[in-house]
C-alpha cells in the first residue's frame, strides 16, 4: 500500500509487540526506511512498556451479539453479503475476480459450499474464454462482509478457520470502518501468505488528521502447524488498546490514540495473489480453499 512515511515517534506511541518490545516492527508502507527508523528510536527508553502480558479473554464478561456457525446450505443473507467494491476493482494488484454469488452472477458457479458447519471459499482458475466476465482476472474467489447487516464498536472478534499452504494465497480475516472519513481505519485480525505457512500476520492501518496513512507495522507470528487444520484468530478491541489473538494466546498489541473507536464490519476473503504475497503460479492449488467454522462477535455486559 503507498503512503507517506510514518511519524516513528507518534508510530511508537501507538504500538507495543509482546515479547519483543524494544522497538516497533517496520511498517508495510512502501516509503518506510530503515535507517529512518533507527534514527527516531535511537536513544528512546521504552522499559515503561515492559508491563506483565495481558490476561486472556474472558468470555464470561461478554454477550454475544454475533455468531455464524455456518449450519446451514447456502449464505445467511441477513448476515452476509457476498460483494463489497464494483465489480471490475482491482486491489493491490490481487489477481482474483470476487464472485457475487446473492445477486446474479450467472456467469460462474458459487465459490461457496457448505460440509458438516463449515464454510469453504473456493478459488478456482477463472475457465478458458471467459476472463472477459471476470474483467482479465486469472482466478474466480469468494469473500463475506457484514457491511449492510452488522456494524460494531468494541468487543472480542473470533474466527475457526483452516487455511492452506501454496504460492500467492491470501486469506485474510479482517475489518474496515463504517465511515469515509476520520481514522479510515483497516484492522487485519488474520492475514496469511501461503508460501509461509507458519507465519500469521497482524496488521492496523488508519490516516491521521493530516490525511496520511500510517500503520504501527505489520506483526508477524510464529505458528507452526498453521496451514495444518483448525486455528481460531481473534481480536479484542475497546477504548484503549487492539490485542490480537491466535489460538487464545495474545501475540500483538496496538495502544495509543489512534485506536478506532468507531463502527466497523467484518470481511473473510480469499485474495489469489497481490503485492504482499506475489503473484500465483502453476504450483498454486486450483482450488484453493479458506475453511471457516465460525465467527463470533462479543460485547461487554
Amino acid at each position: 500500500m503507498k503512503g507517506k512515511t510514518i511519524n516513528y515517534l507518534k508510530a511508537l506511541s501507538a504500538c507495543v509487540l509482546l515479547g519483543s518490545i524494544s522497538a516497533c516492527g517496520d511498517s508495510d508502507l512502501e516509503e518506510l526506511q530503515a535507517a529512518e527508523f533507527s534514527d527516531a528510536v535511537a536513544g528512546l527508553d521504552l522499559s515503561d512498556l515492559a508491563e506483565a502480558q495481558p490476561e486472556l479473554i474472558d468470555l464470561s464478561e461478554f454477550r454475544l451479539v454475533f455468531e455464524d456457525n455456518f449450519n446451514g446450505a447456502s449464505i445467511d443473507d441477513a448476515k452476509w453479503a457476498t460483494t463489497l467494491w464494483q465489480p471490475g476493482t482491482v486491489l493491490l494488484d490481487q489477481q482474483q475476480h470476487y464472485v457475487d454469488a446473492q445477486n446474479s452472477d450467472e456467469n460462474f458457479a458459487s465459490p461457496f459450499s457448505f460440509d458438516d458447519g463449515v464454510l469453504t471459499i473456493s478459488a478456482t482458475r477463472t475457465p478458458e474464454g471467459e476472463q472477459s466476465a471476470a474483467f482479465e482476472q486469472p482466478w474466480l474467489s469468494g469473500m463475506l462482509t457484514t457491511r449492510e447487516d452488522f456494524n460494531f464498536t468494541y468487543g472480542y472478534v473470533e474466527a475457526r478457520i483452516s487455511v492452506e499452504e501454496g504460492v500467492g494465497l491470501w486469506p485474510s480475516v479482517w475489518m474496515l470502518g463504517s465511515e469515509f472519513d476520520g481514522l479510515q481505519p483497516q484492522i487485519y485480525i488474520m492475514e496469511h501468505d501461503g508460501s509461509k505457512p507458519d507465519v500469521v500476520a497482524h496488521n492496523y492501518i488508519f490516516t491521521d488528521s493530516q490525511g496520511d496513512v500510517r500503520s504501527p507495522g505489520q506483526q508477524s507470528v510464529a505458528v507452526s502447524g498453521f496451514t495444518s487444520g483448525f486455528n481460531t484468530v481473534g481480536l479484542s478491541w475497546n477504548a484503549d488498546e487492539l490485542m490480537f489473538f491466535v489460538n487464545g494466546q495474545p501475540t500483538y498489541r496496538v495502544i495509543g490514540d489512534s485506536v478506532p473507536s468507531e463502527d466497523m464490519y467484518l470481511i473473510l476473503n480469499l485474495a489469489m495473489g497481490g503485492i504482499w504475497v506475489g503473484d500465483t503460479d502453476q504450483s498454486t492449488p486450483d482450488p484453493a480453499e479458506l475453511k471457516i467454522d465460525y465467527v463470533r462477535v462479543y460485547q461487554l455486559r
